[in-house]
């Protein structure tokens, strides 16, 4: 890892992990004390970050600097409350996430559900609150409408709708694409929420939708890869997901080198879009070393890409 992308990690870190702890939706009723454990157990620990630094930098890029706070937490709640639905009994029955027992497992389906919900509603008013911090309440209509296309039946839930109707005896790579759309589309969202609020040109939240979208691709393929090919020491979840439901992905349609390439490749694109907008900014520079990371981790396979980084984006 760079120096100079250390140093903005580092420098950011502890004010997520502050801001995180105040957003995190606490009931203050009667009764509802295990509701509030499950709620830190489902966030804390969660890694390096990486997906509120990418909201933080992306902010930067389009002018907001430190305001982008609010959305950065909503990016990580929306993240944290895919993962307690993914790991449910009715999707994919997984025992493990961020190296610990799954929340289901822990807290019970009923409680995992409410606090994936209440994450999911506290999202929604922290990019709310956060278009109110930079004046933007005359564009939260065009933000919470990119924020329901982003999550609803054409993103994230429609994507994960693909992964739980399809099998593998169906590997169509368009199909592939929408099944991939529950990633895609948090990456998106992730580029470009900050952007919105603050009023940022049409080409400016093309490049960083765009930069999201080519990103979110790439780690999605990396995903299925490593659900192969890794340790859930390395994962800190249940391997061999894709393959005990029998569902399709890229590696089955392409095989781990040519899937491993068109990663690499879609990273490319995303970088040269990120760059061809808005320059070699520093915004730009650690947002592609970012970018590099999601391939530098996938075991057998990382020493066929440019990048010699090696970390981990944590659990996704």
């Amino acid at each position: 890892m760079t120096p100079e992308l250390a140093n903005f990690i580092c420098d950011h870190q502890e004010e997520v992990e502050t801001a995180l702890r105040r957003h995190l939706p606490i009931s203050s009723k009667p009764g509802t004390a295990r509701f509030n454990q499950a709620l830190h157990y489902a966030v804390f620990p969660g890694g390096k970050r990486l997906r509120p630094i990418i909201a933080l930098l992306a902010g930067r890029l389009a002018g907001v600097g430190q305001k982008a706070m609010p959305s950065a937490c909503a990016i990580e709640f929306l993240h944290s409350s895919s993962l307690i639905l993914d790991d449910l009994p009715g999707m994919d029955d997984a025992d493990m996430r961020r190296n610990k027992r799954a929340l289901h497992l822990v807290f019970g389906e009923g409680l995992a559900v409410l606090a994936a919900v209440a994450l999911l509603n506290q999202s929604y008013a922290l990019l709310v609150s956060g278009a109110r911090e930079m004046d933007g309440e005359s564009r939260l209509a065009d933000l919470l409408e990119e924020v329901a296309n982003c999550i609803g039946a054409n993103g994230m839930i429609g994507g994960q709708v693909i992964d739980l109707e399809s099998n593998a005896t169906v590997m169509d790579r368009e199909l592939l694409v929408h099944r991939d759309a529950k990633t895609i589309a948090l990456m998106r969202l992730m580029m470009t929420c900050s952007a919105l609020t603050a009023g940022a040109s049409g080409d400016d939240l093309a490049a960083l939708a765009g930069f999201g979208e080519l990103m979110g691709e790439a780690y999605q393929i990396c995903d299925d890869l490593l659900d192969v090919l890794a340790e859930s020491s390395q994962t800190g979840k249940t391997p061999g997901q894709d393959s005990r439901h029998w569902r399709p992905s890229a590696i089955m349609e392409l095989g781990h080198h040519a899937a491993y390439g068109l990663a690499l490749a879609q990273l490319e694109k995303g970088k040269v879009l990120l760059a061809t907008r808005f320059g070699n900014v520093a915004e730009v520079r650690l947002l592609c070393e970012i970018a590099d990371l999601i391939t530098s981790k996938v075991p057998g396979l990382s020493r066929f890409s440019e990048s010699p980084v090696a970390l981990s984006m944590g659990s996704s």
